[in-house]
């Protein structure tokens, strides 16, 4: 069991892939805030410019095709669950004895909805490994899952 030592190269991959997810998700959240303020939402052909993209890109018709309320909606939950994120991956790095159980718990509920992507899209290889990701994280934790439960933090003297 690690007590005072360094934390596993396990647990700092899922540390750094949590905080990875949070910012992306802030990133979105933040990006859509700035499309919510906008008086008029670009065309596919500005989002596709500004992205160096097709404009018949599947992504950028999606972004161009949102109403201004979908944009407020989009915000909210992205940064909502990218704060979730960013906590989850700091109450590990900080090692707080139920941060394992936090983690999978949150992870679990996550798997019915990449099983549902799956089944609606079931071709293309990155759902699958999101899902296979996830299910590692799962295994992982479940494994050690009660390794900073003895954890106490050195004393200042």
């Amino acid at each position: 069991m690690t007590r005072a030592g360094k934390l596993s190269g396990g647990f700092v991959s899922i540390i750094v892939f949590k905080y990875f997810k949070g910012v992306v998700f802030l990133l979105v959240g933040l990006a859509a805030v700035h499309l919510a303020r906008m008086e008029r939402i670009p065309s596919a052909e500005q989002i596709a410019r500004f992205l160096r993209s097709s404009p018949e890109n599947e992504i950028i018709r999606r972004i161009a095709s949102v109403t201004p309320r979908e944009v407020v909606g989009i915000s909210i939950v992205s940064l909502f669950v990218g704060l979730i994120f960013t906590v989850e991956a700091t109450l590990l790095a900080f090692r707080i004895w139920w941060s394992t159980y936090f983690t999978i718990a949150l992870t679990t509920l996550g798997i019915p909805l990449e099983l549902y992507e799956i089944l609606q899209r079931p071709f293309g290889i990155r759902r699958y490994l999101i899902l296979a990701v996830n299910v590692a994280i799962l295994v992982y934790l479940w494994r050690r899952r009660n390794e900073f439960r003895d954890y106490r933090k050195p004393s200042m003297m």
